[in-house]
């Protein structure tokens, strides 16, 4: 939970290749594309919502202590079936050469380096209940804790070639990958008997993880290769001009080490206490691993396999209106639990020469409505910076779901 931190801290970087967060278009008075030549862009980003888990809440387990009931039950009282939370935090660096790759005009080199961290959750209100809880209020009854869950880290390299204007790009990247765990359990229902005496599990569980022995950044559980790319085109709709992109980032899969461990249990599992034979050895009962192991059915088989990467699918349509006004939207979808697809609607405004604001909505993806804003300045005619969030009210209020931070940087020399 201590990458919350990161997420309510972390500054974001961005003004090319559509980046994460950033639904700005490119402006030709503030932007000056056509006049860029070399340009290097580092860009982070931090963004984390949810569909019934306030913030208060994530806020109150990061920093520790005693959760009073209150809190707990504000994010249990939306009734969904189901309810998902994620994040996704990153950070890249990405340079972009000259017109004329090998001669050839209209191309042009470019090189990515980047990390991401990222989870997504899927799981039901008994699951949330019995969690912070626990299980007497099924007393004889039967709690569903079905679920699904994925949380990876990995870094890219990679190197590709970009139109001219760089709206357009197609790159190739080797990755690296740091740490991976993940569940799924597709069925699952729990019975708590009469005074809690029996518990009986019905399950259908699958769970996989890169090796334990060490996740620190610059570790390598695991290799493969990815595919990251947009292509845009510019048309008239009616009397307006509009930029149609398609894009993808890390599409592409890690094998993990021979070192690498899963699970995989559809069984019955029937708990009526332990048997106690002799009460001076009550230590050995309830601290002999191997026993408990094979009671519960809990030994892992280690070896290599492979997963997808959590890669992102977009299309975008920006629109040209007079007056340096500008409107939108932003379709994405992410492969990770709990991602629905996300629709972000925006607006943008020149002011002046050197500043494009905008304000966006946004609903999907992990959570629910969310409402931002973003700007973008020239300073002097080399450096561009970008700033935003992603759910404002998130940033006062605890009684929200969501909160992104952006921050950006780009020199253009």
């Amino acid at each position: 939970m201590k990458r919350w931190i990161l997420l309510c801290s972390i500054a974001v970087l961005s003004l090319e290749a559509r980046p994460q967060l950033v639904v700005l278009p490119l402006d030709s008075v503030v932007d000056r594309p056509h006049e860029r030549g070399q340009t290097i862009a580092m860009e982070a980003w931090g963004e984390q919502s949810a569909n019934t888990v306030y913030n208060e809440l994530l806020i109150g387990l990061l920093r520790g202590g005693y959760l009073d009931r209150d809190l707990r039950e504000r994010s249990l009282k939306d009734d969904r079936e189901r309810s998902s939370l994620g994040y996704d935090l990153g950070v890249s660096i990405q340079w972009i050469g000259k017109d004329s790759l090998f001669g050839m005009a209209g191309l042009r080199p470019m090189v990515h380096i980047g990390y991401r961290d990222v989870l997504g959750t899927r799981f039901t209100q008994d699951m949330y209940s019995i969690a912070f809880f626990g299980n007497a209020a099924y007393e004889d009854r039967v709690a569903f804790l079905g679920a699904a869950h994925m949380a990876m880290r990995y870094q890219t390299v990679g190197i590709g070639v970009a139109s001219a204007d760089r709206r357009s790009y197609v790159r190739v990247e080797l990755v690296n990958g740091q740490s991976m765990n993940a569940s799924y359990i597709p069925y699952a229902e729990v019975y708590t008997g009469v005074d809690g005496r029996v518990i009986e599990a019905d399950l259908d569980a699958r769970y996989w993880s890169s090796d334990t022995a060490g996740s620190g950044l610059g570790m390598s559980k695991g290799l493969g290769m990815a595919l990251s790319g947009r292509w845009s085109t510019r048309a008239v709709s009616g009397s307006l001009p509009v930029e149609i992109g398609v894009a993808v980032q890390d599409l592409g899969f890690v094998v993990w080490d021979d070192r690498s461990v899963r699970l995989a249990r559809d069984t019955l599992i029937s708990f009526e206490g332990l048997v106690v034979d002799d009460i001076f050895d009550l230590d050995g009962v309830l601290s002999d691993g191997e026993q408990l192991l094979d009671t519960f059915g809990l030994r892992y088989t280690t070896g290599s396999f492979r997963t997808l990467l959590p890669f992102r699918l977009s299309l975008n349509m920006d629109f040209t209106l007079d007056n340096g006004w500008y409107t939108g939207f932003l379709i994405q979808q992410m492969n990770l639990p709990g991602y629905a697809p996300q629709f972000t609607a925006f607006g943008a405004k020149r002011l002046g020469e050197r500043t494009l604001v905008g304000g966006e909505l946004t609903a999907g993806g992990f959570g629910g409505v969310r409402l931002g804003s973003r700007v973008r300045h020239r300073f002097g005619e080399r450096l561009w910076a970008t700033a935003g969030c992603s759910h404002l009210p998130g940033l006062v209020m605890g009684r929200t779901r969501g909160f992104g931070l952006q921050f950006g940087l780009l020199i253009g020399f």
